[in-house]
């Protein structure tokens, strides 16, 4: 009879544990379905041992021994639920294993387009299975920044002139950096798409700074094909060392490594067009690859009328060491590069055979039109093809991340006209190394998939609110501070274009997973390639960015 009654008790409880409100009909009738399968065959045993008790007579008592098995206190509805939950526990009963193995129909992409919107760090739309995905978003940050310049950067004179190759004087300022609307998705399960603008890209046209809209990343990608899992196809970053990949909504300082503006990113924005395949391998996603093909160009806009240009790139990266989901981890990193420098046509006529290359950055804050800003170490060459190596080091321990990179560049027939005798080599090379800590307690986020950072999440959101009782309640963000030395040289072979020294001492406060504040002190020493110490000096500044994406 206990039995019987744990029967019953097995019916209400489900009766009081139904589905809760979310669930497809379809689930839930599979679900249902698959408790009363597993319910029919306990019913069975309980039926099969209920005949093989004894039969007593109506007219006969029970045996004693039975008696505290019917007789009990009311059984609470909270207790039918534990009763049946460890039931079913104890009889190695998986309801939800059950209902997996319910057979569905074979579901047809695209048969489903009602969408449903989220917010997933911006505003995402998405149907049922994912297969048509939509993210409206974008990204600002408002820089502002002031400055200190060693006297002899400049020209002696009644007015500020800057010495040869230094381009722009420094001062302070006030500047959006980057304002950017994005769209990007998935369609039809295996293609995603980008398109975003930046409308507050610039560039010098008749001798002035303008400011313009222009292309970032605006491509397609093929996911899940044979051999080489993804293809993209479109505007998109060269797989050119660990720092450039990581998006500027996530970078630890204000501005990149000298690196960045010099070899891979300061003349184009740092997007190329071409194609690239990319993945992952490996047990577990231990590193990935990246190869692309690409047209180098010298502007924004991602364009290039050269004959012949091209840029041959590849990355690839491997894990070391990975636990506790990525708080402890040693990634190392190889990307080289084969490309020829940008072509022009005169005219556009025939291509001119003479391409040219400027290697030069700007300093590690501006706060101006980047077309405005000082270039503290600078040179154009004429060239043929060039050669690009980088090695890149990071390591997550708990709240602490290393991270370094170094780059050798060649630039073969390298000559300051194209006139000069053809047989020079330029090589230029830089790197960086830093160590952030966050003093809260987060950890950096290492994607698997792409062998780079993603978004900081804080442990605890920014917030400050007076309650209902008149109380203030404070939630603190997530705060890291870190220092980086930044290195680069232009001197070669008597092509010189100058050397820099920088230290950048910083600190983030992430408000929430979308806002964050950074401040700056920089320290840059120049070198400059004039005689005597024409032009050497030394360069302090201080800035603060206010940024959030979506």
């Amino acid at each position: 009879m206990r039995r019987i009654m744990l029967f019953l008790a097995m019916c209400v409880g489900i009766a009081l544990a139904a589905p809760a409100g979310g669930q497809t009909p379809e689930l839930e009738l599979a679900v249902l379905k698959a408790r009363l399968d597993a319910l029919e065959a306990q019913n069975a045993e309980l039926r099969a041992a209920v005949q093989q008790r004894p039969q007593y007579p109506v007219s006969s008592p029970a045996p004693q021994q039975f008696a505290p098995e019917i007789i009990g206190p009311p059984v609470s509805n909270e207790q039918l639920r534990s009763v049946v939950e460890e039931y079913m526990s104890a009889n190695a009963v998986s309801i939800e294993a059950a209902a997996a193995n319910v057979a569905v129909e074979d579901y047809e992409v695209g048969s489903d387009l009602k969408m449903s919107a989220t917010w997933k760090d911006g505003l995402e739309l998405a149907t049922k299975n994912k297969d048509f995905r939509v993210h409206i978003g974008g990204r600002t940050q408002l820089d502002v920044g002031w400055f200190s310049v060693d006297d002899n950067l400049y020209v002696p004179g009644p007015f500020f002139t800057p010495t040869p190759g230094l381009g722009n004087v420094y001062a302070d300022g006030a500047d959006f950096r980057r304002a950017r609307l994005r769209i990007d998705g998935t369609m039809y399960e295996q293609i995603e798409w980008a398109a975003e603008y930046d409308f507050v890209n610039s560039a010098s046209l008749g001798g002035s700074a303008r400011a313009f809209t222009a292309p970032t990343d605006l491509w397609w990608m093929f996911k899940e094909l044979p051999f080489v899992q993804n293809l993209r196809i479109g505007n998109q970053k060269e797989a050119m060392g660990f720092e450039h990949l990581v998006s500027s909504r996530f970078q630890p300082f204000i501005e990149r490594s000298f690196n960045q503006d010099t070899f891979y990113g300061g003349l184009f924005n740092g997007f190329l067009p071409g194609i690239a395949a990319l993945g992952t391998y490996g047990e577990d996603d231990i590193g990935t690859y990246n190869i692309g093909l690409f047209k180098p160009t010298n502007n924004v806009f991602a364009f290039n009328t050269g004959d012949g240009d091209y840029a041959l790139t590849g990355r690839l990266t491997r894990l070391l060491w990975w636990e506790d989901d990525g708080r402890q981890l040693l990634h190392l990193g190889l990307s080289l590069r084969q490309a020829t420098a940008v072509g022009t046509n005169v005219g556009g006529g025939a291509a001119n055979p003479f391409r040219t290359h400027q290697f030069r950055t700007r300093d590690a804050l501006r706060t101006g039109l980047s077309a405005n800003w000082p270039t503290p170490a600078n040179i154009t060459l004429s060239g043929d093809d060039e050669q690009t190596a980088n090695a890149e080091l990071v390591a997550v321990n708990g709240s602490f991340t290393l991270q370094a990179e170094y780059l050798v560049n060649s630039l073969q027939d390298a000559r300051l006209a194209a006139a000069d005798p053809l047989g020079n080599t330029a090589t230029y090379h830089g790197g960086y190394i830093q160590l952030l800590y966050f003093l809260t307690g987060e950890s950096d986020h290492y994607s698997k998939q792409n062998g780079f950072f993603e978004r900081v999440r804080p442990a605890e959101n920014f917030f400050l609110v007076r309650n209902s009782s008149g109380c203030t309640c404070f939630g603190r963000g997530a705060w890291q501070i870190g220092a980086r030395y930044n290195y680069l040289d232009l001197n070669d072979n008597g092509l010189n274009g100058g050397i820099l020294h920088n230290a950048t001492i910083g600190v983030n406060w992430f408000l929430n997973p979308n806002m964050k504040l950074q401040w700056n002190y920089i320290a840059t020493h120049r070198d400059a390639p004039l005689p005597g110490n024409t032009g050497d000096g030394l360069v302090q500044g201080f800035g603060m960015r206010f940024a959030h994406d979506f």
